[in-house]
């Protein structure tokens, strides 16, 4: 069962008006093209710029797009909350889980998670790249962890049943959510050990992570997978994946293309079209087909199957 845990298909929808079906040529995600991937699971993110005047109402807007997703009678689409819905999905019907990138919308009123519980949503991105009541982004020259409000904010998810996104937090704040028995994920996020970009992660903190039975998702944004002068291809991405295997192990490894959040995708891969030329191609690196199949969406629904409730 293939699943992306990250795309910002909302986000361009909210822009841009309509739906996914038929084809929609100006985004990266349409019903044709999961169809044609296989996609069974769309974590689709609702997010919110640092600097949006109106954060909440952004937020409610990105999901009642998705609400217009999961009501119309034509698109091949409907809301999951838990694995046990997405499982009673018809074939041929991609689930949409609804995650948050940025929880500047919570402004300062943690009610705002209760509200967001009630919409679907199941995994708390804590920041964007810069800062916000909750902690620190990647790209904030600032110190520190998680704020109380932001410790706060996590405690109350996680008695929710929520997961926590890292991805795009900073060292300190994603030590911080390891600390706090929250249920971790980085949903698209690479290696700095093999890119030294400050949207990836360190083999400590990857280690971390995975010490929490946490998962990585891997993202497809060239610019995270290797410097700009080299060309980007899906032996890059083979490359990212085979070092978080050999950290995680293949039960907690899996893909966060960030497709329709990104300008770019590496040479050999559009879209979800080109899912099984990247599955193909991880298998020509050394990778057995049973794990290319846990990387590529089995290994998520079994660790959302593991603290969903």
């Amino acid at each position: 069962m293939r699943a992306d845990l990250h795309v910002d298909t909302l986000w361009r929808l909210e822009e841009k008006g309509g739906g996914l079906y038929p084809r929609r040529d100006e985004l990266q995600v349409d019903a044709p093209r999961c169809r044609a991937g296989a996609v069974r699971l769309l974590c689709t993110a609702v997010f919110t710029e640092d600097l949006n005047p109106d954060p909440w109402g952004h937020c409610n807007r990105l999901l009642d797009v998705r609400d217009r997703l999961h009501e119309s009678g034509e698109e091949p689409f409907q809301m999951v909350t838990d694995p046990v819905e997405l499982a009673a999905l018809p074939e041929g019907v991609t689930g949409l889980l609804a995650t948050i990138e940025n929880a500047s919308c919570l402004e300062e009123d943690l009610t705002r998670i209760e509200d967001l519980h009630r919409r679907g949503v199941r995994i708390l991105g804590v920041t964007w790249n810069g800062a916000n009541l909750l902690g620190q982004g990647v790209m904030q020259d600032d110190h520190g962890g998680l704020t109380p409000f932001g410790t706060e904010a996590i405690g109350l998810a996680t008695e929710l049943g929520w997961a926590v996104d890292v991805s795009h937090l900073n060292r300190e704040g994603v030590i911080d959510v390891c600390a706090s028995g929250a249920t971790v994920i980085a949903t698209h996020s690479n290696v700095r050990e093999i890119h030294d970009h400050p949207r990836n992660l360190t083999d400590d903190l990857i280690e971390m992570i995975g010490s929490r039975g946490g998962m990585v998702g891997v993202n497809l944004y060239p610019p995270f997978l290797g410097p700009k002068d080299q060309t980007i291809t899906l032996e890059t991405v083979t490359r990212h994946v085979l070092h978080l295997l050999e950290i995680l192990g293949e039960d907690q490894v899996g893909l966060g293309t960030d497709l329709d959040g990104i300008d770019q995708t590496p040479q050999g891969f559009r879209d979800h079209r080109d899912l099984d030329s990247l599955a193909d191609r991880l298998h020509q690196g050394g990778i057995p087909r049973s794990a290319v199949d846990k990387v590529l969406g089995d290994g998520f629904i079994r660790w959302w199957e593991s603290w969903s409730r």
